[in-house]
């Protein structure tokens, strides 16, 4: 019975172990698969945002390059305009296709960062296209102001009729005063002769010319110079514009640099 009894608890003992065993050796298991799962996620992390970063680079290379073409054709523009190739309101439409572009890559360059960037191509957008709009000011106050001229044209030739035939009649009573004195007559036999009468309405006709067209002359001077004084104005807008857009260009094309020369942080 006492035998019975010890190997009763011997197997008891026994099976506990191997129990232990088992549950030591399971958690073992366990363990070492979460490690190996764990290693896997961080591989798996890694290699993702590796990718991602690549990614992310193309995409920006891809926007960038956009935008200074869009850019690059904004100045071929301006340069041809300044070179007095296209002054009419089709150049500035392929300004304002441009400028448009720019604004929409720009819009892109916001979304994939970074600010510095973003910061950058924003200011080069804002000043090209407040030229687009100064711009178009301008060619519409230079259309305003040579209708106004072409509706208030100068009467050259009403001028120079009214100038000849003044001309004619003062030198033909010129004549006639001469002739009077040859033949030693008082010149007040002269009154009520048909001539006078031709001289004053000669000379009435000159003066109302010669009104008419100074008016003419002074009203387009003045609108021409009003037009000129707001053409300065633009000039100075364009030219700030211009130096703000130099500054901008070293920035952006730095901020750039650096940009797809660092490896973009994962999100």
């Amino acid at each position: 019975m006492k035998e019975l009894a010890i190997a009763l608890v011997a197997a008891v003992f026994g099976l506990a172990g191997t129990v232990m065993g088992a549950v030591i050796a399971a958690r073992s298991t366990r363990i070492g698969a979460e490690k190996n799962a764990e290693s896997v996620r961080r591989q798996v992390q890694g290699q993702g945002a590796v990718e991602h970063g690549h990614w992310l680079r193309q995409q920006r290379l891809s926007t960038y390059e956009g935008f200074l073409e869009a850019w690059d054709e904004c100045l071929r523009i301006t340069q041809a305009s300044g070179d007095g190739h296209d002054h009419d309101s089709t150049g500035l439409d392929d300004l304002r296709g441009a400028a448009g572009r720019m604004a929409e890559r720009a819009r892109r360059i916001a979304l994939l960062g970074p600010e510095e960037v973003t910061h950058a191509a924003e200011e080069l957008t804002a000043t090209m296209q407040e030229d687009v709009e100064v711009c178009t000011r301008f060619i519409e106050a230079a259309q305003a102001a040579t209708a106004a001229v072409d509706g208030r044209p100068v009467a050259l030739d009403a001028m120079t009729e009214a100038t000849e035939e003044y001309r004619q009649r003062t030198g033909q009573l010129a004549e006639l005063i001469q002739a009077a004195r040859d033949q030693g007559r008082d010149l007040r036999d002269l009154d009520g002769h048909p001539l006078l009468r031709e001289v004053m309405l000669s000379m009435e006709q000159y003066r109302q010319a010669s009104a008419g067209a100074q008016g003419a002359l002074l009203e387009n001077f003045e609108r021409l110079s009003a037009t000129m004084d707001e053409a300065s104005t633009m000039v100075d807008v364009l030219k700030r514009n211009k130096e703000a857009r130099e500054l901008s260009r070293e920035r952006f094309t730095s901020a750039v640099r650096k940009a797809l020369g660092t490896p973009p942080l994962p999100e």
